[in-house]
């Protein structure tokens, strides 16, 4: 309240019911000091206090409220309950407590209990005198009982109202001509209002009934019976089931029992028919005048060529028959001009083939089926196969067939010419045209050294083209798209290019890449083991020049480089045309840079060597050599060893040339992680084998990387 905790002392003064005497207030008196979380008393003002009545002290719903906003001076509150809203609908015969908020806040704790106070005891006396006891209670010409049960002719009671009629009418209902029922049964959980035959009641319904009756053994559920109207009347609007009757075990859903038994105004579906009276194995259903139906053996038809015996009819003499013609020339013959199919067999799930043809193939025959189509396009479809509605396959005019599904051949299939499918536009070629995640699949149990899973070639040996035996393309975008993908126990991919006596360089795999971002034209990765290399090359020529690895470009190793022997190869400048000029590179057990250079001392024979900005970065551990030019230089000496990236020489003499070089150790943070180790233990894999085992007298499968054939 206000920032404040309000606490308030109670007093009541008046107390009546509004129902009461007319000459009795219809107010209630109170009064409360109302005071802070300190205990002393509120300032001066208005406050908007909120009254409520409840019937327990801690219920969370109200049975009366009003607000009202009432000026308090020293703490003190006056208000009279029930001059905003009528206390008329209390009828002060049950326990009452009062709850009080302040300008909104939290209602204070705990609630007041009514007290009895002169016009309360006054009113209670007149109560009891009129009604009894204080259990029940007058409201206008009504009269009600707010707790516990009422019970007629037996106690203990069991419901709200428990009435035992003992030999007679437990109760009589009738109201007058109001269209009111004259009883009304409801829950409001949802189940039903119901009716038992039996002291035991079973189970509620699955759906909610305004009506529900259950009979326990030997008794009815409902019996219902009427003089000139209807016994029972059942309708329901929209798709709904008018009547629903159900029957466990072996009884009747319904029965009807009357002269005039069952009347179906329109049609009756029902999902079984049994007629009793007359019932025989192979009796049909006979209808007299009046369009009351018995059971009948069937009567024995005849015309001379056709016998009806049930079940079969057939025909004795030889003929056709026709259906839609006068004049047949096939045992049947049927012809129809509109739009329905000529033939329809339908099969409800008999578990046998709907339509089964047997021929005597013993003799010489053209074919066990034959369509003939007069006229047709192309695309016209001699066969259509559906499966709930869908179609799965069809075989078209042409000749051409389509499946929804693939193609699934479980033996060997031979095609005898041209293979074509759906949609090529080459003859020849097979086009398959599919959206799962597999458009073709083959699997073999073979696995010798010439199974092919899949087998293309080429036989046209005079063609000078560049062929491609398999095409694989797959780009699904600009950015996306792996053209063919291969995993194999030992290689992914192999590719050959055998000598067929050309002249031309033949290559074994060949990648190309272009794009505007950045290209590999090969890309090796390769995982786990003690011997992995991302790309491994050999090559065993004939002339000498032969290279595992042949670079056209600039080449980067983003790691260590190891090798026999390294040199660098140009042409050599005295006979570019005819010879190469070959260096050995410089080895050290190192990682060493040398740096170089000429510088002409000053007029007191010093000198300043100025070195790149990175040279300190980059190294440490530096050595020095020196030397004269054009005279000895006897008494030169590194004057000022590195620092800020220059050192100074001196001890020269004036205008002397000296050629200088320094010699430092890398301190990059590649060379940190990667120091190099000058003398290595081989791995279990390389041991007792060379990386040059001819160099050593041993045969070429003692190679490190030696890789027989398979």
């Amino acid at each position: 309240m206000r920032g404040a905790t309000a606490l308030a002392a109670v007093v009541f003064a008046l107390v009546c019911c509004a129902n009461a005497a007319a000459d009795m207030p219809g107010t209630i008196s109170y009064q409360a000091v109302l005071r802070d979380g300190t205990g002393t008393p509120v300032p001066d003002g208005t406050y908007d206090i909120t009254f409520g009545i409840y019937l327990s002290p801690t219920s969370p719903f109200g049975i009366w409220a009003e607000t009202q906003t009432l000026g308090v001076e020293g703490g003190i509150v006056n208000a009279h309950l029930g001059s905003v809203t009528s206390l008329a609908s209390l009828d002060f015969q049950n326990p009452y407590w009062l709850g009080i908020s302040v300008d909104g806040e939290p209602e204070l704790t705990p609630r007041t209990p009514f007290e009895r106070v002169p016009y309360a005891s006054h009113a209670g006396t007149a109560d009891a005198a009129l009604a009894g006891d204080d259990d029940w209670a007058t409201h206008g010409n009504d009269i009600y009982r707010g707790l516990g049960n009422v019970g007629v002719g037996l106690a203990p009671v069991h419901a709200r109202l428990d009435v035992v009629g003992g030999d007679g009418m437990a109760g009589d209902f009738s109201n007058g001509s109001l269209p009111d029922p004259a009883v009304r049964a409801s829950n409001v959980a949802g189940t039903a209002g119901a009716f038992f035959s039996n002291t035991t009641p079973g189970a509620m319904p699955a759906l909610s009934a305004a009506v529900y009756g259950r009979g326990e053994v030997g008794a009815r559920g409902g019996h219902f019976s009427a003089g000139a109207a209807e016994g029972l009347y059942a309708e329901s609007e929209g798709t709904n089931t008018a009547l629903l009757a159900e029957a466990h075990g072996t009884g009747h859903a319904a029965e009807f029992l009357g002269i005039g038994g069952i009347d179906v105004e329109y049609q009756a579906e029902v999902g079984g028919f049994r007629m009793t009276n007359g019932a025989s194995t192979g009796y049909v259903l006979m209808s007299d005048p009046n369009g009351i139906g018995t059971w009948q053996p069937p009567a024995a038809i005849s015309d001379g060529d056709w016998v009806f015996a049930y079940p079969d009819m057939y025909s004795g003499p030889p003929g056709n028959v026709g259906i839609g013609t006068m004049l047949p020339t096939a045992k049947l013959m049927i012809e129809t001009t509109g739009e329905d199919e000529a033939l329809f067999l339908n099969d409800l799930g008999s578990g046998r083939s709907t339509v089964k043809i047997v021929r005597d193939t013993g003799t010489a025959v053209d074919h066990t089926l034959h369509l003939d189509i007069l006229t047709a396009p192309d695309g016209y479809r001699f066969i259509r196969c559906e499966r709930g509605g869908m179609e799965e396959f069809h075989v078209r005019a042409d000749g051409k067939v389509w499946a929804s599904g693939g193609a699934d051949f479980m033996d060997d299939v031979d095609v005898l010419g041209q293979l074509t499918a759906d949609g090529a536009g080459i003859d020849g070629q097979l086009a398959v045209d599919y959206s799962g995640d597999r458009v073709a699949e083959f699997t073999t149990d073979s696995a010798g050294a010439d199974a092919h899973v899949v087998h293309v070639e080429c036989t046209e040996t005079e063609a000078l083209t560049e062929g491609v035996a398999v095409y694989g393309k797959w780009e699904q975008s600009g950015e996306y798209g792996v053209g063919g993908q291969f995993y194999g126990g030992r290689i992914g991919a192999e590719g050959r290019a055998e000598d067929a006596g050309g002249i031309h360089i033949h290559t074994g795999v060949y990648g190309h890449a272009t794009n505007a971002n950045g290209n590999y034209g090969v890309h090796g990765d390769a995982t786990g083991g003690v011997h992995t290399y991302g790309v491994y090359g050999t090559a065993s020529g004939a002339s000498g020049s032969d290279h595992a690895g042949y670079f056209q470009g600039d080449v980067h190793v983003n790691g260590i480089f190891t090798s026999n022997n390294k040199f660098f190869k140009i042409d050599h400048p005295l006979d570019p045309a005819n010879k190469y000029l070959q260096h050995s590179c410089v080895e050290s057990d190192e990682m060493a840079n040398v740096y170089s250079g000429n510088v002409t001392l000053d007029a007191g024979g010093k000198a300043m060597v100025l070195l790149p900005d990175w040279f300190e970065a980059l190294n440490r551990d530096f050595r020095y050599q020196l030397t004269a030019i054009g005279a000895p230089g006897p008494r030169l000496y590194v004057a000022e060893e590195v620092g800020g990236n220059s050192f100074a020489i001196a001890g020269g003499e004036p205008g002397m040339k000296v050629s200088w070089q320094v010699t430092g150790i890398r301190q990059d943070a590649s060379a940190l992680e990667h120091r190099m180790e000058v003398e290595l233990i081989k791995n279990p894999y390389e041991a007792g084998k060379y990386l040059n085992p001819e160099l050593y007298g041993m045969p070429e499968t003692a190679a490190v990387h030696y890789q027989g054939n398979r």
